[in-house]
């Protein structure tokens, strides 16, 4: 596995004025630095960058190392790039069919969050299915092979020099992809990206919306995979405490979401009430649903995010929507 030398706490994906995507930590977080021996461990384990004993991957908790005990806990405690591979943790089985979404109205934006997160506003939407996960490296590189799709710009993840081309993350989220790439996948596989309504809507459900997919109990590891947790992307699917009100899983956490919509900070302001499908121009991308090195504000179910549509991060995925099927 991937020994990094960069300690990356916090970090985002964000677009500057000058329209350059930055990489950029979310807080200051105090080192703890040992001059005489250039090592740097924030949390006290004696692993970190430029330590004897090693690297961490998880430098916010100690009990998180090299050579630590795996257990069943939803994070990488051996920072070995897999996750509660310990016999008896095993993961749920996955079910690739799509969840549905009925037509209804729902609240949305949030009084309390952000300015582009007002005003609450009512909306109503169109019945629609919804990929149950994240689109997975598995899934993508079936687009890849049937040359409808371009690979990811790195086969890497934060911690693994091999990823996008190793079987062994097969049904983790698919990363390093524009969001022209999502599009491409999804017009291959029948659907298209939802809209920021349709999105937050799955999420966040139709009557009494929740401010998490799951509910409004503080985030954890058991429920969602962001800062302190895996330190990458982790296995879609793993975490049944996370799902959303209609099934979908990680729409918190994991890896953030491209959605179909062009960015505007005034947006809700004067959108329609009826299946919005934002600006008709733009220069960024909404993503939602926060990544694996976001705060917990970052995985509400409200949060928006805009990017560059031409960047691509280790931190960035999506899923796609499709047609209600008919009876």
């Amino acid at each position: 596995m991937k020994k990094t030398s960069v300690l990356l706490i916090g970090v985002s994906v964000l677009a500057s004025a000058a329209g350059f995507v930055l990489f950029a930590p979310a807080k200051a977080v105090p080192l703890h630095s040992t001059a005489a021996s250039g090592c740097t461990d924030e949390d006290g384990d004696g692993y970190g960058i430029g330590c004897a004993a090693g690297n961490d991957c998880n430098d916010r908790d100690p009990t998180i190392h090299p050579g630590a005990v795996e257990t069943c806990n939803f994070k990488d405690d051996n920072c070995n790039g897999l996750v509660d591979e310990a016999p008896g943790c095993e993961a749920p089985a996955l079910d690739p069919s799509p969840v549905h979404v009925p037509a209804g109205s729902f609240l949305m934006g949030s009084e309390t969050g952000a300015a582009d997160e007002k005003p609450v506003h009512r909306v109503t939407g169109s019945a629609f299915l919804l990929d149950r996960y994240e689109v997975t490296n598995a899934r993508y590189q079936a687009c890849v092979r049937a040359g409808a799709c371009a690979p990811p710009s790195l086969q890497s993840s934060n911690a693994r020099d091999h990823y996008f081309d190793d079987p062994a993350f097969a049904d983790y989220p698919v990363i390093f992809v524009s969001w022209k790439q999502a599009q491409a996948f999804c017009a291959f596989a029948g659907g298209r990206l939802p809209s920021e309504a349709e999105w937050e809507r799955a999420a966040a459900g139709s009557e009494a919306p929740r401010t998490y997919p799951w509910g409004e109990s503080s985030p954890d590891c058991s429920k969602a995979n962001f800062a302190g947790c895996v330190g990458d992307t982790d296995r879609v699917g793993r975490r049944p405490a996370g799902q959303s009100p209609y099934g979908a899983f990680d729409m918190a956490g994991n890896v953030w979401e491209w959605t179909a919509d062009w960015y505007d900070a005034a947006y809700y302001r004067q959108g329609p009430g009826q299946d919005p499908t934002g600006p008709a121009t733009g220069t960024l991308k909404v993503m939602r649903g926060g990544c694996w090195m976001s705060g917990e504000s970052m995985l509400r179910t409200t949060c928006r995010k805009p990017g560059l549509p031409s960047s691509w991060a280790p931190n960035v995925g999506f899923r796609c929507a499709y047609p209600e099927v008919q009876p």
